[in-house]
């Protein structure tokens, strides 16, 4: 195994032993918990990934104010708004993780913004 390799498994192990990903993982157990709750999240997940990457004709506008409204019915459950909450922490900290190694190793890409 290479230092590359032993250093991504203990990045791995201190994520997973980290307390964004456990109170991810306890969020995501909770709605997992409740029949089909999970499916509901998800589908909302998926339409909220299509809108964001569709290039056909649509209303976008009307689109977002469906999902909103589907999003802000969704997360009144208590433990949709934790997962969506504890999901954002997780994803925040992998992209913060993503964003120092690309700046540590000097990788020369454009500025995409």
């Amino acid at each position: 195994m290479s230092f590359i390799d032993t250093c991504t498994e203990m990045l791995i192990s201190a994520i997973r032993n980290g307390s964004v990903y456990k109170q991810y993982c306890q969020a995501l157990d909770a709605v997992n918990r409740i029949p089909g709750l999970k499916e509901q999240v998800d589908d909302l997940r998926r339409l909220n990934y299509r809108v964001q990457n569709q290039s056909e004709d649509v209303n976008l506008y009307e689109v977002i104010d469906d999902l909103d409204e589907r999003m802000e019915e969704l997360c009144k459950i208590e433990e949709v708004n934790q997962f969506m909450e504890a999901e954002l922490a997780l994803c925040k900290q992998l992209q913060g993780i993503s964003t120092a190694i690309h700046q540590g190793i000097n990788l020369d890409v454009p500025e995409l913004s």
